[in-house]
């Protein structure tokens, strides 16, 4: 509802704006002025030509002129008033030859100013005297009764009102097809609207992950390792010097990932002359993952099974994420663990990464998983963004399991339903 009164809107302003060229009431006052000076001088005329025109006639037409003024707001008390006249006219057997312009403006106002059964009414009258007292007189017909009628003037009145009926259709038709025009034009804007929202908060949720997970993972291993650094320095300098090298390492290794990730915010010009965003992580990296993990404390395995094949950079992407916020989690809530990432190539590719620790405090009992926070939320919308399906949550034996199915490159999406 809103859409459509806001698409009428346009036709409104548009349809006035030739009248505006001059103002409506400056433009009724020429026009009753003009009509009635018109009827004063057809009168005069008429009377000098001895013609029989009453002098009471004569003001009746100048009248007839000047109630014209109020035509667009009044259109049906106007042509009341100008039928009077006439019929005053008639009464007094005057020539009626001065009031037909008054009559046909009176007529076209009405047809194109009245309301709907104004307009109606219009039709049925001026059919009905075509019909009625036009063919007839112009056949010879009807005696007397048509002739004590002023048919010309009724005749030329019906004209004008179905002249008047037909501009209304026309401007009735297209202010229709301009509001039909607006209302698409508007709809399409909010679609395109619509789409630009949707596209701007899909990249920001894309960046807020990757953000996430480099930050998340590189700060938790930072922060295991400067906790060993600490306990171990007076005791192993050599073994706690070794730690802080482990920590500028991974301090070094994680703003170079937010500077590749920052370069995607740049343009595109920028980004080709760093040429940073040619460098993505993927499934080979997550062995050197695994490295890293070790040197911050736990032991990771990886195993890979199946025939592998080859997978596009955001599926590889999508692979090494889940395994790098697996693992840190492993750091995070473990415990002393053992963790695996188990890489399994079939019709589809699966990564399983389970651990031995204390299963990210597997003793809640809330209604989530464990462990279920932006780290979980962005696993599993980087899976569903793919087709695939994604599960977390502890082990019945102890431990915590991830598991991620993502399709094969060229099978469709719905062949993952029902994976676990």
């Amino acid at each position: 509802m809103r859409l459509r009164m806001r698409a009428a809107a346009p036709p409104e302003r548009g349809a006035p704006r030739l009248r505006h060229l001059i103002p409506p009431r400056a433009a009724d006052t020429v026009i009753a002025v003009a009509v009635a000076a018109l009827g004063l001088a057809s009168g005069l005329g008429a009377r000098a030509q001895h013609e029989h025109m009453p002098l009471a006639g004569i003001p009746v037409l100048a009248v007839m002129g000047l109630v014209l003024y109020p035509r667009r707001r009044f259109p049906a008390a106007v042509l009341a008033a100008e039928a009077a006249l006439v019929a005053a006219l008639v009464v007094m057997r005057a020539e009626l030859g001065g009031s037909f312009v008054a009559v046909l403006c009176a007529c076209y106002s009405a047809a194109v100013y009245g309301s709907r059964r104004l307009a109606i009414g219009l039709a049925t009258g001026a059919v009905s005297a075509v019909l009625l007292l036009g063919i007839p007189q112009s056949f010879g017909l009807g005696g007397g009764v048509i002739r004590a009628v002023p048919v010309p003037t009724i005749v030329a009145a019906a004209g004008a009102a179905l002249f008047g009926l037909l501009i209304r259709n026309q401007f009735s038709a297209r202010n229709a097809q301009l509001a039909v025009m607006a209302e698409r034009a508007e709809w399409a804007t909010a679609q395109r609207d619509q789409e630009a929202r949707r596209a701007t908060l899909a990249e920001r949720l894309r960046i807020a992950r990757e953000l996430h997970d480099i930050v998340a993972h590189h700060v938790s291993v930072i922060v295991i390792q400067a906790q060993g650094a600490q306990r171990v320095a007076e005791r192993e300098p050599d073994r706690a010097r070794q730690a802080m090298a482990d920590v500028e390492q991974t301090a070094r290794t994680a703003l170079e990932e937010m500077r590749r990730m920052l370069g995607l915010l740049r343009s595109p010009d920028d980004a080709e002359d760093d040429g940073s965003l040619d460098v993505t992580h993927g499934i080979a990296d997550i062995a050197a993952l695994a490295d890293r993990l070790a040197e911050a404390g736990v032991a990771v395995t990886v195993r890979t099974t199946g025939e592998p094949f080859g997978v596009p950079e955001d599926v590889g992407l999508t692979v090494y994420r889940i395994a790098q916020e697996a693992l840190t989690n492993v750091l995070k809530h473990a415990g002393p663990a053992q963790a695996e990432v188990h890489l399994h190539y079939d019709e589809h590719l699966e990564i399983t990464i389970t651990d031995d620790g204390r299963g990210a405090a597997a003793v809640l009992t809330g209604a989530e998983p464990p462990g279920a926070g932006r780290g979980t939320t962005g696993m599993r919308e980087r899976v569903a963004m793919l087709g695939g399906t994604f599960s977390a949550g502890p082990q019945p034996g102890g431990g915590f399991r991830v598991h991620a199915v993502v399709p094969r490159p060229g099978t469709l999406p719905a062949a993952t339903k029902g994976a676990s």
